[in-house]
């Protein structure tokens, strides 16, 4: 029971990896809170979830402020102060060049995958620094690590991710708060038209970078097919 009487909180947490990373950590003991946009999955993961431990689940836009505080005020009433944070929660439009993405479709994407990690950072942050203590563990990509023709507006907001994680890892990092992003690799998720690893075969450096395993582990950008040569 690696996160026994701990609190995680996950968004995008009603399928893919939020939800394997959601089984895996009420596996090792924790208090899950997990959110998503839609009821349906949200209902299922939390049913499959209580199998292994507590969990309650909320319906959540991570790019609305309001919508993040509720879930955030509403997690923390049900549970108590958050300990772990996994901003999981992301989307992808389709591949195109710079001269052919909708506008629409760009400002979407940031506020997801950008405004999303912000808010709801910056809603469970005070929890942390009260306690002095947490670990924000932020999901990156590749795409957010190298240059790649026609994912402007994924790889930008992956790029973001990263600058921000560095950022909130060295200013965190006095009340023992650590903050590292993970790339997960071609996952058989949604957004990779379920094609690549199963979402349950990342979970373990997730539940390593919750635990106390990974104490003065931060400002990472671990990969999680070389996670273990990139921490010795």
């Amino acid at each position: 029971m690696k996160l026994s009487n701990r609190v995680a909180l996950i968004t995008g947490g009603g399928r893919g990896i939020g939800r394997a990373v959601a089984m895996a950590y009420a596996r090792e003991g924790a208090k899950v809170a997990i959110c998503a946009r839609t009821a349906a999955e949200i209902e299922k993961a939390v049913a499959d979830i209580r199998a292994l431990g507590d969990c309650e689940g909320w319906v959540c836009d991570v790019s609305s402020e309001e919508s993040v505080k509720e879930f955030v005020t509403a997690a923390r009433s049900r549970f108590g102060d958050i300990n772990v944070l996994v901003n999981n929660a992301g989307v992808m439009i389709r591949p195109a060049p710079v001269t052919s993405i909708d506008i629409r479709k760009w400002d979407y994407t940031m506020a997801v995958n950008v405004r999303g990690v912000f808010l709801v950072t910056q809603a469970v942050l005070p929890m942390m620094i009260k306690q002095k203590s947490g670990a924000i563990i932020n999901l990156s990509s590749d795409l957010g690590r190298g240059g790649y023709a026609n994912f402007a507006a994924y790889a930008t907001s992956k790029w973001a991710v990263e600058g921000f994680t560095q950022t909130l890892a060295a200013e965190v990092r006095p009340y023992n708060i650590r903050a590292n992003t993970v790339s997960p690799g071609v996952v058989a998720t949604k957004m990779t038209g379920y094609s690549g690893s199963e979402p349950e075969s990342v979970t373990d450096l997730f539940v390593y970078l919750a635990s106390d395993e990974s104490k003065g582990i931060t400002g990472k950008m671990l990969d999680i097919s070389h996670w273990k040569s990139q921490l010795r």
